[in-house]
């Protein structure tokens, strides 16, 4: 019985505090979406409960289409998503900075893990276009610097360079 009563005290005590609010508000715009808000809550309140009581095995996740598991994996991920774009952005801007164009850096990563795997980077020197700022024309030399640039991420420490020339 006690469940019921606090279902019933919910009840009322949602009831009130809309009333209240009803009261506090002046009229116009926001008093209608208030209204709307707390018939709502009303509304929720009144039927949670109910397959509870009803002895009704009743899971909320089944009808707002995923399980608190299928979020958490999407939001990693996402997150995990956002950190080799901004890992590979970096790369390329800093190639840019020094001076050679047109170089296509590619991270073969895992995004779906909990913690990003990254597995290998493959760097595109097909259409390379060196720059006053680089120096010279030397292959080698521009190896070298992309090398020392990707080096500099802790992230990529460690993973095995590729070039496709």
């Amino acid at each position: 019985m006690g469940t019921v009563s606090t279902w019933l005290l919910s009840i009322a005590g949602i009831v009130i505090l809309s009333v209240l609010a009803e009261l506090v508000l002046p009229e116009g715009q926001m008093n209608k979406y208030t209204k709307v808000i707390f018939s709502f809550v009303i509304l929720l309140v009144i039927i949670m409960p109910l397959p509870r009581l009803l002895g009704k095995n009743f899971d909320i996740s089944k009808f707002l289409g995923g399980t608190q598991d299928t979020l958490q994996d999407d939001y990693l991920e996402q997150i995990n998503l956002d950190k080799l774009t901004v890992i590979s952005e970096g790369v390329n801007t800093k190639i840019k900075e020094c001076g050679l164009n047109k170089v296509v850096v590619s991270i073969n990563a895992n995004i779906f893990s909990a913690k990003l795997e990254i597995y290998g980077i493959l760097v595109d020197l097909r259409e390379i276009e060196y720059t006053k700022t680089f120096g010279s024309k030397d292959i080698t030399k521009a190896k070298a610097k992309i090398l020392e640039i990707i080096g500099g991420y802790p992230q990529l420490k460690g993973v095995e360079v590729k070039y496709n020339e």
